[in-house]
C-alpha cells in the first residue's frame, strides 16, 4: 500500500500527492523560507552600513532631543503652575 500525503494550497485546495513528491515539494518550500530572512538580513545590514556615519560631524541628534524634552517639560511646568497654589 502506497501512502499519500495531502498538500493544502494557500487558496485552501487539497492535493493528494505520493509521499516522495510531497517530500520534494516540502524541501523546496523549506529552502525558500530559509532564503527569505537571509535576504532581508542582508538588505538590512546593507542599509545600516550605508547610513553609518551619515551624521558624523553634524549636530548631535541626542542633544537636540534632550533639548526639545527640556523645553517641553518647561512648558508643562508653566501650564501646571496654577496647581501649586
Amino acid at each position: 500500500m502506497t501512502q499519500t500525503a495531502r498538500l493544502i494550497t494557500p487558496e485552501g485546495k487539497s492535493i493528494e500527492l505520493p509521499a516522495d513528491i510531497y517530500l520534494q515539494v516540502k524541501n523546496l518550500l523549506d529552502a525558500r523560507q530559509q532564503r527569505k530572512p537571509a535576504r532581508s538580513r542582508a538588505r538590512m545590514k546593507a542599509a545600516i552600513q550605508a547610513g553609518f556615519g551619515l551624521t558624523a560631524g553634524g549636530d548631535s541628534l541626542t542633544a537636540a532631543l534632550l533639548e526639545e524634552h527640556a523645553k517641553e517639560r518647561a512648558r508643562d511646568d508653566t501650564r501646571l503652575d496654577w496647581l501649586k497654589n
